[in-house]
């Protein structure tokens, strides 16, 4: 079930206080009025689904932390349980030397479909 507009609001100010922001600088980075984000955190306004999923990649919180709180957490360890099951299967399979390239090649490729993933969603 989704959480009140309240609870939202909250997480939205412990997620940048959390990550060490003001709240002039997430105005700024979300081209909205100060007042407009102070709006957001006091539950006055709910922010739309773009505004949250950039408030979500500012402050490095799951988007579905902001909608269901810690139960969001476990949504997606549930969703993706089933692959990493199934990875984490194959990976043991493998020779250390082999989990090693593996890994950093995989670590490498995540930061960059990260960075991707953020410049495109900044160029909207």
């Amino acid at each position: 079930m989704v959480d009140s507009k309240q609870e939202m609001a909250l997480r939205i100010k412990e997620a940048r206080e959390w990550k060490g922001l003001t709240q002039v600088y997430m105005a700024q980075q979300l081209k909205v009025a100060r007042q407009t984000y102070l709006d957001l955190e006091t539950g006055k306004t709910e922010p739309k689904v773009r505004l949250l999923m950039e408030i979500s990649e500012l402050t490095e919180r799951p988007l579905t932390w902001f909608i269901y709180g810690d139960l969001g957490l476990d949504i997606i360890e549930s969703e993706y349980k089933e692959e990493i099951d199934k990875l984490v299967q194959c990976f043991g399979c493998l020779p250390h030397s082999a989990r090693q390239i593996i890994l950093q090649q995989s670590i490498q490729l995540a930061q960059f479909m990260t960075e991707y993933t953020r410049t495109i969603i900044h160029r909207r």
